[in-house]
């Protein structure tokens, strides 16, 4: 038997901030993926080791034996950088949850892969078919919207790396419960463009989030990039408010050239060095091959329909048209 389960990516968060008694986030796919691959064997890749906790919980969560875990041949094939705010790690175990599952006949919800993924890390709320409120620690609230707005992200990522693990100290948590009444506006104003399904609002409503965390984890060259933003009146600016990646939020396909030359032509591109496209997505963890192992793959249906980008470089236009075109596959 060969499973392989996906998961997207995210691009940072919309918002992010303290409301109630602890943080609480909503972030958004993209269509950026991590694969994950196991088969009957005894090689587990040694440096996947959250992935290699998910394999155990999800045998424990069956009341399967520990042991039974380690006869397994795993392997990860991922779009998303670690440690930038892309939720690598989060994908990485929720297809690894859902793999798992599958390849043992089980069936298992969303809500358990996220369980799962909240006793091993912070989780975000990628999982959900909409945009979700979400408690990362420990998924206490888990507050789905209904709404999954569809809109274009030009990810800006530099070559700076910070895990979650060692972003949420004491320390950043003061300083996000010191926001907190102002976080609980943004999140007010996040309601509100929920309930109208206005995608400008929520474009908004990320610069406002943003721009608070700017005093926490500040952006190089965040002020220019706002800049252009009002200049040409892009959708919104998000970032990854414990990471190093920025996201660009446009309506259109018609503007990714613009976006593309105004940025290779400012400051950012000094400082952000890779950049792609993408869509927002609400696929959540997937199964996408499912065969024994004397089955021949069918490459239109099997993990080769998912691409693979090895060089998230500056486009140009030709290959910006094409991404776009094969971007929802």
């Amino acid at each position: 038997m060969r499973v392989t389960a996906s998961c997207p990516g995210s691009c940072g968060e919309l918002i992010q901030g303290w409301y109630g008694d602890s943080q609480k986030l909503v972030s958004y796919g993209i269509d950026r993926f991590s694969r994950v691959t196991i088969q009957a064997g005894h090689s587990f890749e040694s440096t996947h080791s959250k992935s290699k906790e998910a394999l155990k919980r999800t045998f424990d969560h069956f009341n399967l034996r520990n042991e039974d875990s380690k006869n397994f041949e795993l392997s990860i094939v991922s779009d998303l950088p670690l440690a930038k705010g892309m939720a690598s790690s989060t994908a990485d175990i929720a297809a690894t949850c859902r793999a798992a599952a599958a390849y043992l006949g089980k069936t298992i919800s969303t809500n358990e892969i996220i369980d799962i993924c909240l006793t091993i890390e912070r989780t975000d709320s990628i999982l959900f078919p909409t945009l979700t409120f979400f408690e990362q620690k420990n998924g206490t609230v888990r507050k789905e919207s209904g709404w999954a707005p569809h809109f274009y992200v030009i990810v800006l990522e530099p070559e700076e790396t910070l895990t979650t693990e060692g972003f949420h100290t004491i320390e950043t948590d003061r300083l996000f419960y010191q926001q907190r009444e102002q976080f609980s506006k943004i999140y007010h104003r996040y309601q509100t463009a929920v309930s109208e399904r206005s995608i400008k609002r929520l474009g908004e409503v990320a610069i406002q989030s943003a721009l608070l965390n700017q005093k926490i984890l500040p952006k190089p060259y965040f002020s220019e990039l706002l800049k252009l933003q009002k200049q040409y009146d892009w959708l919104g600016v998000n970032v990854a408010h414990s990471g190093s990646v920025v996201g660009i939020m446009i309506e259109s396909v018609k503007e990714i050239d613009q976006v593309l030359n105004v940025i290779q032509r400012s400051k950012l591109s000094s400082y952000y060095s890779k950049v792609s496209v993408h869509q927002s997505c609400y696929r959540g963890v997937q199964l996408i091959e499912v065969r024994r192992n004397d089955e021949k793959v069918d490459d239109r249906s099997s993990i080769q329909r998912f691409r693979q980008n090895d060089n998230y470089a500056w486009f140009n236009e030709a290959f910006t048209k094409s991404r776009i075109s094969n971007s929802a596959l």
